[in-house]
């Protein structure tokens, strides 16, 4: 039988390969805001999601250690986690951390950058720096957050974070039409592609002077003499198959964009379910369905919002996991 397609359980559950490498999440955050349910699930050993496309589709998720490849945390505030990341052991995993120089008319509901610079500096000494990398993006641009703020900005993180990292991921500004409206009242500009490779020239003069790897998601690369930039990969196989020491064979994700490197990954996270209320998210941007879906969470539920339907169309992911047993040799 052709594992790749869906096989009928019951009336209301298929099975579907997908690999195991879990994202948490690139649609809210997870570690911020929900870290009390997703330690749940990880206890129960599983949890669902729905199909962002159609809302009466649900995923069942495994997330026990013996099916999980990999966890990658995306959060711009994992201080919640801090505590119980004992609860993670077993699990390959590493974070993701988004730390920007905006203020909270960009990044409303944001603690303070000391506080978030701290706990990027406490998490590193956790769990290695190898397991948490810095994300300076998106880089937008108005009359306060201009091309010499940045620079300025840029390099005084880079040096208060380069000794607990090994990179740093950049990317600009997409404006998708969804906060089209949102950016246009802070008279957000973009910058041309001469001074948007100028600006990277110097990011990675700053990047190389302190010891960084920098690379760049889901954009073109510029052409930069003597310092080195690298496409990105956020869901990075090279990095998990170090953490596992193993060798997983997965394509890259279909459903990013076409300079997206990521691996495929299954995302357990719902859209407009974020508090940090930064104006450039793609993923929380109806404020009345916010409001709403702080009432229906529950981190006893299954799923980070509301209840699974009684008769929910559920399609069970394949909980194979895709590492190759040989060790690799390191």
């Amino acid at each position: 039988m052709d594992n790749n397609k869906s096989k009928l359980l019951t009336p209301n559950t298929f099975t579907l390969t997908q690999p195991m490498i879990i994202s948490a999440s690139r649609r809210t955050d997870i570690p911020a805001y929900y870290s009390e349910w997703f330690f749940k699930r990880l206890q129960e050993g599983y949890c669902y999601t729905t199909n962002p496309m159609n809302p009466k589709i649900f995923y069942k998720i495994p997330l026990d250690q013996a099916n999980i490849d990999a966890i990658i945390f995306w959060s711009k505030n994992p201080y919640p986690m801090l505590k119980k990341l004992h609860l993670l052991n077993g699990y390959a995993y590493y974070f993701q951390y988004t730390i920007t120089p905006y203020s909270p008319d960009i990044e409303k509901n944001l603690p303070m950058k000391k506080y978030l610079v701290d706990t990027f500096i406490r998490l590193s000494e956790r769990i290695g720096k190898n397991r948490i990398i810095w994300r300076y993006d998106p880089i937008l641009f108005n009359t306060t957050y201009t091309y010499d703020y940045h620079i300025r900005h840029f390099k005084e993180l880079c040096q208060k974070l380069a000794p607990y990292t090994t990179k740093v991921i950049i990317s600009f500004l997409s404006i998708y039409r969804k906060i089209q409206k949102t950016c246009e009242k802070q008279k957000l500009y973009s910058l041309d592609e001469n001074e948007k490779n100028n600006l990277l020239k110097i990011f990675a003069k700053i990047c190389f002077e302190n010891g960084l790897r920098m690379e760049i998601c889901s954009q073109e690369l510029p052409r930069i003499e003597n310092y080195p930039v690298f496409p990105a990969r956020c869901i990075d196989l090279n990095l998990i198959n170090e953490l596992i020491n193993k060798k997983l064979i997965i394509k890259k994700d279909p459903n990013q964009r076409e300079l997206c490197g990521c691996a495929k990954s299954c995302d357990i996270g719902m859209y407009n379910s974020c508090y940090n209320g930064c104006i450039y998210c793609y993923a929380s941007y109806q404020n009345e369905r916010l409001e709403e879906n702080k009432t229906r969470h529950d981190a006893e539920s299954p799923i980070l919002l509301g209840e699974l339907p009684k008769h929910a169309q559920v399609i069970e992911r394949n909980i194979n996991t895709l590492a190759n047993d040989q060790l690799l040799l390191i």
